[in-house]
């Protein structure tokens, strides 16, 4: 892909992330790519092909990501952990405009993230997360959960800290809580709940 693609997509994340998809412009976010309007019509044809272009980028490398830490160990413990593991890391380390362009998609009835990410990415991370469960479960490693749900709560509590994450980093709590070993920290202790909650006694 082009450098003026990048450069105009990556503009577009931070008007999106300020403004949503309809308070979004594409005059503002010519300037900001420094690029003529026309220019981003013949990249990306509207404004919504571009905002799904955006999305379509994070969440194509959300799931590789993840999906490859998948593979990683030998049982279907280390699997999961490594997953979660992953996942933490990805949205910790993700640009932060992403994150506020989720919460609007969400906060607006998520018809991109329905359309884009649930085909791509949680329907079939869903998938993989279901086959480590069975594993688990048929080797008397893990308790017999609900996996979807064991799934959503957990990939949940990782978005939903993270969110508090940026809307208090500017606050005296902020900056005392969510200290320099945070993720570390974050990262053992979920590790450590989910492993208390899903494996067999």
């Amino acid at each position: 892909m082009g450098s003026s693609e990048d450069t105009i997509k990556n503009a577009a994340m931070k008007e999106f992330a300020s403004h949503g998809f309809e308070g979004a412009r594409v005059d503002r976010i010519a300037r900001k790519a420094k690029a003529n309007k026309a220019m981003i019509y013949y990249h990306f044809k509207s404004k919504e092909k571009l905002y799904e272009a955006v999305l379509s980028e994070m969440y194509t490398r959300l799931h590789a990501h993840i999906a490859a830490s998948g593979s990683n160990g030998n049982g279907p413990d280390d699997r999961l952990d490594a997953m979660v593991s992953a996942f933490i890391d990805f949205v910790y380390e993700v640009d932060q405009d992403f994150v506020r362009i989720m919460l609007r998609e969400l906060s607006s009835g998520g018809k991109y993230f329905k359309k884009i990410m649930l085909p791509n990415v949680i329907i079939p991370l869903m998938g993989k997360v279901e086959g480590i469960f069975t594993e688990g479960v048929k080797k008397g490693i893990f308790r017999s959960v609900v996996p979807y749900y064991t799934f959503l709560q957990t990939i949940g509590s990782v978005v939903f800290s993270n969110l508090i994450r940026i809307t208090l980093s500017d606050t005296d709590f902020g900056k005392a809580f969510f200290h320099d070993d945070f993720k570390r920290d974050f990262r053992e202790n979920l590790l450590g709940v989910l492993r208390t909650g899903i494996l067999a006694r």
